[in-house]
């Protein structure tokens, strides 16, 4: 900037020629390139500074997303690498199923070590002691809306009081788990499941007031929908046998 002041005291003193004008126009070419560049400069660090917030913003969002609560059936939750492993567990049961839900009393409990509880089949329900207490015709109609959140439609129909009842509920993967939540009209019943091999997903639940303690498998082909389990309810010794079993088996429709 000092030279620039030199050149203006020439002028004034008359001490200039072309070559002095030449100069000035040249520093004021340089000078206004400067300012231009410092200009750009700063947009430059504005639009920086604005998609880190933007980014920052972004992050918190869906940090705050990953909050939806496991009994929450109308949200998806937001999907994370760990959920991959799950990628369409579920998508076999799309569609409509139709079946009976059979449940059967243990007349003979015995030592809760006396008998096998995990690998179970049709056959755990065959044994000497079982009685058929109750008959449900289910209705089961499902619909993945992502490969990680299925929603599913439940009509049980009991044929000895006539009554129906209608269920709604989801299969879904949250934070790298299994998870399948019905909302009866009395209470959410909520399950956390693993695979067992290809075809088949367990389920359970361990809950102390009231007591539900809950164990099943279900094993889908491609038309047959199998279900195999057992429970232990409120007033029911833990310590023994479960009292109550049940097994169904639905085709698709």
């Amino acid at each position: 900037m000092w030279f620039f002041h030199i050149l203006i005291f020439k002028i004034i003193l008359n001490e200039f020629s072309s070559y002095y004008i030449f100069l000035i126009l040249v520093y004021w070419v340089l000078f206004s390139l400067k300012l231009k560049l410092q200009s750009t400069l700063e947009i430059h660090k504005m639009r920086t500074l604005k998609l880190f917030y933007i980014a920052i913003f972004i992050s918190f969002s869906v940090s705050c997303q990953k909050q939806i609560p496991v009994d929450d059936i109308t949200n998806q939750p937001v999907f994370n690498e760990a959920d991959t492993q799950y990628k369409n567990v579920f998508k076999v049961l799309d569609g409509t199923w139709k079946g009976k839900f059979l449940i059967y009393q243990d007349q003979q409990l015995g030592a809760k070590n006396s008998i096998e509880l995990k690998d179970i089949s049709e056959e755990s329900i065959k044994k000497n002691g079982f009685k058929l207490i109750n008959s449900i015709d289910v209705t089961q109609v499902y619909t993945s809306e992502s490969p990680y959140f299925q929603k599913v439609t439940i009509t049980d129909y009991y044929p000895d009081t006539k009554k129906q009842e209608v269920s709604n509920g989801v299969n879904k993967i949250q934070d790298g788990h299994m998870w399948c939540v019905v909302r009866k009209p009395n209470e959410t019943v909520i399950h956390d499941g693993i695979t067992d091999g290809d075809d088949t997903i367990i389920w359970s639940r361990n809950e102390k007031a009231p007591q539900r303690i809950e164990y099943f498998k279900e094993t889908v082909s491609t038309n047959t929908y199998e279900i195999v389990g057992w429970g232990y309810y409120e007033g029911d010794d833990p310590e023994k046998s479960p009292k109550l079993w049940f097994y169904a088996k639905y085709d698709r429709q």
